[in-house]
């Protein structure tokens, strides 16, 4: 049977890691998009500081463990530690699969929206080249 100070000992060192594996992460996605990023991007800090903020939301909404969960009394402190651990990365790849989907839809529909206005633009060129041509040919012909 376990010991109960071990076990609690135990529980505080797991979150204290889990705690700071999501802020190195994090850490480390924001020192990559800084170092990545292009000048005009930085430029629109706003957004860029917006859309890490949902990605943040994301991937620790689904860090967030649950503790209710049945302890095993024969299963060892360090099998328990382990499955534990196991679990913390796996909430934590959970949470990035999420924020990256997010973020595909997001970039999914940005770029539908800047094809929409190119299309808009294009629609817009052609008549006014056509017009313009209309014109030209009226101009020619009283000529």
């Amino acid at each position: 049977m376990e010991n109960e100070p071990e076990g609690a000992q135990m529980e505080a060192v797991l979150a204290e890691t889990k705690e700071k594996f999501i802020k190195d992460a994090f850490k480390v996605m924001d020192n990559h998009i800084q170092e990545n990023s292009p000048e005009t991007l930085k430029e629109s800090s706003p957004l860029l500081q917006e859309a890490q903020q949902e990605v943040r939301c994301r991937i620790q909404r689904r860090s967030v463990s649950t503790s209710l969960e049945v302890q095993n009394p024969e299963e060892s402190i360090w099998a328990r530690a382990l499955r534990q651990f196991l679990g913390i990365l796996q909430s934590f790849l959970s949470g990035c699969r999420d924020a990256l989907t997010w973020l595909w839809e997001k970039a999914a529909a940005c770029l539908q929206a800047v094809c929409s206005a190119v299309e808009a633009l294009w629609e817009v060129l052609t008549d006014f080249c056509s017009f313009v041509g209309q014109l030209l040919c009226r101009s020619l012909i009283q000529v």
